[in-house]
């Protein structure tokens, strides 16, 4: 089999495990299935994959990428805080929720050192966000008197609690907006 096959086939069983484990979630991903969706014979998809746990590590950073890299972009090419906070949170809340549930509560709790690896990318991310509200602060587009690195560990620590709780899709995304409201507007955000 040729290096870019591999590398195709590779990509095509991440995409259909993607795709089970947003479904179905973490324990909808049935490797005889996998194998089966991608046309593949059991012992050729682990060769393409190595194990299971490294396929998950795969999904849990394409998660990551999908929803909280996209849903960043606004901070990297919107200079205006409020458009680009406003458009972060129409990006987060359509679609970063369900995503972000499966890999809190499912693939972190299986997987811990999964969550370690994907929380390092994370902290980076954040900081280049704490960074650009700092700049903004700066440049008199913020409150000067709110301390930009409490706001956000606020609004990490909100998201953590509501996305562990057990509450519907809906009632996360409720409480999250009005907690993400309160605090964006205390920092002069208007959104």
């Amino acid at each position: 089999m040729a290096k870019t096959d591999k590398i195709e086939i590779k990509e095509r069983v991440t995409n259909v495990a993607y795709e089970m484990i947003m479904k179905f979630g973490l324990r909808g991903l049935n490797m005889v299935e996998l194998a089966r969706e991608s046309g593949l014979a059991k012992a050729t998809l682990y060769k393409i994959i190595g194990t299971k746990e490294d396929l998950i590590r795969q999904i849990a950073f394409r998660i990551f990428e999908v929803n909280f890299i996209k849903m960043l972009e606004p901070f990297r090419l919107i200079d205006d805080p409020s458009k680009a906070t406003q458009e972060f949170l129409d990006n987060y809340f359509d679609y970063a929720i369900q995503a972000q549930k499966i890999l809190v509560q499912q693939i972190y709790r299986e997987y811990p050192l999964i969550e370690k690896e994907v929380d390092q990318e994370f902290k980076v991310e954040t900081e280049f966000v704490i960074q650009r509200y700092k700049q903004w602060q700066s440049e008199g587009l913020i409150r000067q008197d709110v301390n930009v690195d409490y706001c956000i560990d606020a609004l990490q620590h909100l998201n953590e609690f509501y996305v562990v709780e057990n509450y519907s899709e809906e009632e996360t995304i409720a409480r999250l907006r009005a907690s993400f409201t309160c605090v964006l507007r205390g920092m002069g955000i208007e959104i």
